[in-house]
């Protein structure tokens, strides 16, 4: 899910940094607030941990989640810049 919540910043431009123009959309802010708030009671919540068989994560946990699923965002960057930089060169 985190995965997810990290790429759609990566989605809103192909050539342009996921980081320019960050804070533009309050819609799209909003829904991924929303996202988050839906896991953590998924997460948090009994009557759902068991509906969806979860248990509570500790802030390790957490660190790690974020840690791992950011990555797709920081590997799409540095794609972008590459790609930037090679039709800097050629052009």
């Amino acid at each position: 899910m985190f995965s997810q919540l990290f790429n759609v910043w990566n989605a809103r431009s192909d050539t342009q940094s996921a980081f320019r123009g960050l804070l533009r959309n309050r819609w799209l802010w909003g829904a991924v607030a929303l996202s988050l708030a839906l896991h953590g009671l998924v997460v948090y919540a009994p009557p759902l941990q068991r509906a969806f068989g979860t248990v509570p994560l500790g802030l390790p946990d957490w660190l790690l989640c974020l840690t791992v699923a950011s990555s797709v965002l920081w590997v799409r960057e540095l794609a972008k810049l590459v790609a930037s930089a090679r039709r800097t060169r050629r052009g």
